[in-house]
């Protein structure tokens, strides 16, 4: 299981990069959010910045498992329950890639020309050649464990679907003008902002 416990290894750096990553994109997305020119706008990127923020969660819960399966190497047997759900998990979070790759591309629309384009830009380079990597590390532990394993229930088949909802979403992604007027609040509607949209 020498394949499998290298793959597992490779699928811990990437997905601990993308957690960095993602910290660093919602960071950027955050003031985005704050002072978007309308609700279409600020709904499209707080929807973005909400489903990053599940995945998040579902990294800082995913990367310690990860940990412990690589120190214990009696833990990567296919007769190992779970081992199998961990499997489970990573094909999930290689879905959650994809989507984090989706969202670098659709925000590159929005940046483009901003100070926040390089950055992007860069996470967008990175999380490509992860996603390549994490589809070439599952086929080795598939391989490992002699027999393909079947993640149909957990992980969504049809990921051009999601892709569409994002694009019927660009729309309201309007680039920035320059400079961005500011605009007055009008009377006293309550400002939805991150805060107000996470905890409402």
């Amino acid at each position: 299981m020498h394949d499998a416990h290298d793959a597992l290894a490779e699928v811990s750096a990437i997905l601990g990069r993308s957690k960095e990553a993602l910290g660093q994109f919602q960071a950027i997305l955050e003031p985005t959010i704050e002072q978007a020119v309308d609700d279409h706008e600020r709904l499209y990127w707080h929807h973005i910045y909400e489903e990053e923020e599940h995945r998040f969660d579902r990294l800082a819960a995913l990367l310690p498992k990860l940990e412990e399966a690589l120190a214990d190497e009696a833990f990567l047997s296919r007769e190992n329950g779970d081992f199998l759900r961990l499997l489970q998990d990573i094909s999930l979070e290689k879905f959650g890639l994809h989507n984090f790759l989706e969202h670098l591309d659709l925000s590159l629309f929005h940046y483009k020309g901003t100070e926040h384009e390089p950055a992007i830009a860069a996470l967008r380079d990175m999380t490509a050649a992860d996603y390549q990597q994490m589809k070439a590390a599952l086929e080795t532990l598939n391989r490992a464990l002699d027999a393909p394993l079947s993640f149909d229930a957990s992980v969504p088949t049809d990921e051009k679907e999601h892709q569409k909802d994002h694009l019927k979403l660009a729309q309201y992604a309007v680039p920035p003008s320059d400079p961005a007027p500011v605009r007055p609040s009008i009377g006293t509607r309550r400002q939805l902002t991150v805060g107000s949209l996470k905890h409402g």
